[in-house]
């Protein structure tokens, strides 16, 4: 009886074996020509905070490759509250956002010339939330 079990668990150690190879090395394949690179993000915006009036960006912009980028921030009807061109360093800092009732969206864009290469919309929802608790005496 411990024969079978010593057999019966190195073949299960080795299917394992022989499986896990197999399926690792479709996990880590590499692209074979420059074509099938994806080309990292140039913006990361993240939330970094909020309050009861503001909300808390951070934004990051890369200009790896020196272009001109022009950084821009609209509300939902389309006025541009912030412009700034991005030079060869980038661009890193915490934007704040006030939480105003009549505007419920904010547009950061990041532009090459005319041409928006990256975008992100930041939306605002105010809810009530009400709890409810039954508990027996």
């Amino acid at each position: 009886m411990s024969k079978t079990n010593i057999r019966i668990n190195q073949l299960i150690s080795g299917l394992l074996l022989v499986a896990a190879i197999t399926c690792t090395s479709f996990v880590y394949a590499t692209p074979g020509h420059d074509g099938d690179k994806t080309k990292a993000a140039q913006m990361e915006v993240s939330m970094a905070g909020s309050t009861d009036v503001e909300i808390l960006v951070e934004v990051k912009v890369s200009n790896a490759e020196a272009k001109r980028l022009i950084l821009v921030i609209e509300n939902e009807r389309g006025d541009e509250l912030f412009r700034k061109e991005i030079d060869k360093a980038g661009f890193h800092s915490r934007l704040r956002f006030p939480k105003d009732n009549y505007i419920s969206e904010y547009t950061i864009k990041l532009k090459a010339g005319n041409k928006p290469v990256e975008q992100y919309k930041i939306a605002t929802t105010s809810r009530m939330v009400e709890d409810i608790t039954i508990s027996k005496l």
